[in-house]
């Protein structure tokens, strides 16, 4: 076996050890995670907001204009979003978000973001109480924009029909006093894209994609864990794993051994390349070409103090 075969195995199989050691401690039986707190644990962090609303502007030309006019730099949030509590007239998450320079000095906009896991016919006027609640009845007169967030696991689409569609058509056009951009987690966004994310963003979307399907969550959910073990191996990263596994105890219980990674044998023989693969090869791959480029160097300074060939060779076989 190759020497980088050895090392590949050897830190597959240590992470699958960590991970496993994370899943045993989550106890299956007393999980109290539903959905709107996970996605208030996982996103009150405005970098990870931030990265979900850009993710979705790459599909959305709606919710890309709504980027182009703030400084997304600027996001933050409301105390609330903080809250062990969420009580009756409180949105998922709040933040506000400076517009971008050349506009008036000191304008903002308001932000909510409001989770779904099953379709809510009321959403839009749960989300207008909460508009008033937290602007109109602060005084803060400023333009707001709502953001759905949904993984449910039915189609849904709460914007196909306006405000009032059992009126006649002269009604249709009475809106509310808000912006709204409908983000579906679980049907709008694939694997491919969910790479590009940071570690945490990663573990929190695969969670929140996949939790109506244990199968795929137990193959996808293990991969996106095995980078963030990789890549920010904190306790932090550490923490978010058990909470995103209480999130899947919480809905299917007791699946403990469902959960957890195979060994480096199942892994090379499963046929396709895992999450965990494709950023241990991608890593890889950038270490090669810093390699190549280094030997490219030292055999271009060689040549020129007129080293031989051979000598040159020689020296760059040296490990």
């Amino acid at each position: 076996m190759a020497e980088s075969e050895i090392f590949l195995e050897s830190a597959i199989r240590d992470i699958a050890h960590e991970f496993n050691v994370i899943v045993d401690s989550v106890n299956d039986g007393n999980s109290k995670f539903v959905h709107d707190r996970y996605f208030r644990f996982a996103f009150a962090k405005p970098s990870r907001m931030a990265e979900l609303l850009t993710l979705f502007s790459r599909h959305n030309p709606s919710l890309k204009a709504f980027l182009d006019t703030i400084d997304l730099a600027s996001l933050r949030g409301a105390s609330e979003n903080h809250s062990s509590d969420k009580h009756a007239g409180s949105a998922d998450l709040v933040f506000e978000a400076n517009l971008k320079d050349g506009g008036v000095a000191g304008l903002y906009v308001g932000i909510i973001a409001e989770h779904k896991s099953t379709n809510t016919d009321d959403v839009l006027r749960q989300i207008s109480e909460y508009y008033h609640h937290l602007f109109l009845e602060r005084g803060k007169d400023v333009p707001v924009v709502a953001f759905i967030v949904y993984n449910g696991e039915e189609d849904w689409d709460p914007l196909a029909h306006g405000r009032f569609p059992n009126y006649p058509e002269y009604y249709h056009d009475i809106g509310f006093p808000f912006k709204v951009e409908f983000l579906d987690v679980g049907h709008a966004i694939d694997d491919a894209e969910l790479k590009d994310l940071s570690p945490i963003t990663l573990v929190a979307l695969t969670a929140m994609k996949y939790i109506f399907d244990v199968e795929k969550f137990s193959v996808s959910f293990r991969e996106a864990a095995i980078h963030l073990l990789k890549m920010q191996n904190t306790e932090e990263g550490r923490d978010f794993i058990k909470q995103s596994l209480s999130y899947f105890f919480w809905k299917w219980p007791y699946k403990s051994e469902v959960i957890k990674m195979d060994s480096p044998e199942a892994i090379a023989n499963k046929g396709y390349e895992t999450f965990g693969e494709h950023f241990f090869n991608a890593g890889a791959q950038k270490e090669r070409e810093k390699n190549e480029a280094r030997d490219k160097k030292i055999a271009e300074y060689l040549r020129s103090i007129g080293v031989p060939a051979e000598q040159i060779s020689e020296a760059l076989s040296i490990k």
